[in-house]
């Protein structure tokens, strides 16, 4: 899997975003930091696509579709929004 990167849509059509920018969200962290959000991204992007919530399982069975979502390893924890009438996961806040 090579890393498609924001606003890069997969080819079923599904992308993620950082909300409300870029700059909001990452800041100047380093492009190595920068590059494992990316990974997860792209990771948490085809889940989302396929209806898959790593923790929760289905995402059609949720009862509260557009909450606010976190993934944690043991590199980062991540805050998102999968929404998928938009075909996007959007990244709303990291921390390393």
């Amino acid at each position: 899997m090579s890393p498609r990167g924001e606003g890069v849509e997969s080819d079923n059509g599904w992308a993620w975003e950082c909300d409300p920018s870029r700059v909001w969200v990452l800041g100047d962290m380093p492009s190595a930091q920068q590059g494992l959000v990316a990974a997860v991204m792209d990771g948490l992007v085809d889940l989302a696509s396929m209806g898959i919530d790593p923790k929760d399982g289905s995402l059609y069975e949720d009862p509260t579709p557009m909450r606010l979502r976190t993934y944690e390893d043991e590199h980062l924890m991540l805050w998102y929004q999968t929404i998928p009438h938009r075909s996007r996961v959007y990244l709303k806040r990291v921390n390393l």
